[in-house]
């Protein structure tokens, strides 16, 4: 094996996979990408994370390409979203300025990498530690096999290189040569790359010169502008292999290009053949929300009471939980921007936008949609569990108004409460039948967010800031959510059983299919009151 000394220039040559606004795949550089942004769709990778690891490298380029742009932050953004393509001349200075520092293969600084990096005994790791598709020693469950892990191309090579310092598990890591941190030729570990440690959410327009623009986030969460010395992995001195002096982020540019790892790819004259992928700078994720503007923040009591200073960590997504459930969370917390004791706190990203509609520069009825992407890691987070990829539309005036807000985490809450009095009367139903209701009582759960998901969607792309009827429109959601619940319902009465019907006491008090849906008619009467014909009793919709 040799290591290559040319091949790849990252602005000037296509590695970067995206998708047209006719929904064609094609291959770009850098540049490219930058200059067709409004007529591409956004970009697609071999996995999510890696999209969105690629995204967060572009953005750190449209940052630094306007740094130097006067006036106030708004007034910077607005003119940017008033143009129809990006700011060409100024993304060409900064590229043509740096353009050294994206060669793949350059003998003395190739990108993302640490020339001449070495292991003891200068042994080169298979691809499949740089590869997040393949699971690490259960090849078997891979589509990836064969000759396929032998080499990959450069281009394939970059998109998976970018990706390692964003998401590489954790666990012990070849041991670097001139690493003061290696024992027993070891890295013993130090977290999953950074961006991995995020709930990963950014905004998406109909384009990607929207997207990009969406998410160039120019002021923190306490509305102060970002640090001038806030500047990417390129623009720093070369790496060497051992941790960097007092490594502490300056803003989103350096965390964007955050270099969790030291890597070396090995290859020949075509392709990539191995790599070397050792430990790099670690970073714990805790209290980073005013310079990582893409992820939601909780926070942590335990921590905080062990560290007697305030934490927020990162609201990691739960692969469990579709990203439509969890939107009571990311509205309500729009109300809270100060890192105090018990306040959580939404990403940067949303924030932004909300400042950007309130301040007129953004206009309340513009289509976006809010996108989730993560890594769930497992084994002491040494192994790649799964990728939440998710996404929700919406038009952007919600983020601002504060009753259009209300109406939306209403629905949401109405939908939890019609789903619980499903699971309650399935459970009920299992007890009245003898049966144990936690199996029965979690797949009923199941089902009805799962029926319910599209509906929502569909109900929440519909409201419109410039209306004021949003009862009306709160009770057009109850009038969906109580058919589809109330079938899934009959369904399970329908196959209780003679056993259920019959009853059993339960907990000392008689229980039976009767009473069972008593209850449940109780329950989600109480949930979607606009599904029912009012009564004397009835006021407004809760």
């Amino acid at each position: 094996m040799t290591t290559a000394t040319a091949g790849l220039n990252l602005i000037e040559d296509p590695w970067i996979q995206v998708v047209d606004r006719s929904a064609k795949v094609e291959l770009l550089a850098i540049r490219e990408v930058l200059h067709r942004a409004s007529q591409l769709s956004g970009i697609v990778g071999e996995v999510p994370t890696q999209s969105f690891a690629i995204l967060r490298v572009l953005s750190a380029i449209l940052r630094r390409s306007i740094a130097d742009r006067p006036g106030m932050a708004v007034d910077v953004w607005s003119s940017l979203w008033e143009c129809d393509s990006l700011p060409a001349t100024e993304i060409d200075r900064y590229l043509d300025t740096h353009r050294g520092r994206f060669e793949l293969f350059d003998a003395q600084q190739p990108f993302f990498q640490v020339a001449g990096l070495k292991a003891a005994g200068d042994t080169v790791g298979p691809l499949d530690k740089l590869i997040a598709d393949v699971p690490n020693g259960v090849k078997y469950f891979t589509t990836r096999a064969g000759r396929h892990l032998q080499q990959i191309d450069f281009a394939e090579a970059a998109r998976w290189l970018v990706h390692a310092h964003g998401f590489d598990p954790s666990g012990i890591k070849t041991g670097a040569v001139g690493d003061p941190r290696v024992k027993n030729n070891k890295g013993y570990p130090i977290g999953v790359g950074f961006a991995g440690a995020l709930g990963g959410v950014f905004l998406e327009g109909a384009t990607l010169r929207e997207t990009l623009l969406l998410n160039l986030v120019l002021l923190d969460t306490n509305g102060e502008r970002y640090r001038s010395d806030d500047v990417p992995a390129w623009e720093r001195q070369p790496d060497g292999p051992g941790v960097r002096t007092n490594p502490v982020p300056t803003g989103p540019a350096d965390l964007a290009t955050w270099q969790s790892r030291r890597i070396r790819l090995v290859a020949d004259e075509n392709q990539v053949t191995g790599v070397v992928l050792c430990n790099g700078d670690p970073l714990e994720p805790f209290n980073q929300h005013r310079l990582e503007p893409m992820s939601g923040w909780r926070y942590s009591d335990i921590q905080t009471k062990k560290a007697g200073k305030t934490r927020h960590y990162p609201r990691t997504h739960d692969p469990e939980r579709s990203l439509w459930r969890g939107m009571s969370s990311m509205l309500n917390d729009l109300a809270t921007t100060e890192s105090t004791a018990g306040n959580n706190i939404t990403a940067g990203v949303v924030h932004w936008a909300q400042r950007l509609v309130e301040d007129g520069v953004l206009e309340a009825t513009h289509p976006i949609r809010l996108h989730a992407v993560g890594m769930h890691y497992i084994n002491q987070q040494s192994v790649i569990g799964e990728v939440v990829d998710d996404t929700i539309g919406f038009r952007v005036g919600l983020l601002s108004n504060r009753i259009l807000r209300s109406c939306a985490v209403r629905a949401v809450d109405c939908a939890d409460e019609a789903v619980s009095a499903l699971s309650w009367l399935v459970a009920n139903l299992t007890r009245a039948a003898g049966g144990d209701a936690d199996g029965p009582r979690a797949r009923a759960r199941e089902e009805g967010y799962f029926a319910l998901e599209a509906p929502f969607r569909r109900w929440l792309v519909g409201l419109d800031p410039r209306n004021d009827t949003f009862d009306t429109q709160l009770r057009a959601w109850h009038q969906v959510v109580f058919p589809i619940i109330d079938q899934l319902a009959a369904d399970a009465m329908s196959a209780a059983g003679k056993p259920a019907w019959v009853g059993r006491k339960v907990e000392d008090r008689w229980l039976d299919a009767g009473l069972a849906s008593i209850k449940y008619r109780a329950q989600l009467r109480k949930a979607v009151p606009g599904a029912f014909a009012p009564t004397d009793d009835d006021g407004d919709l809760p």
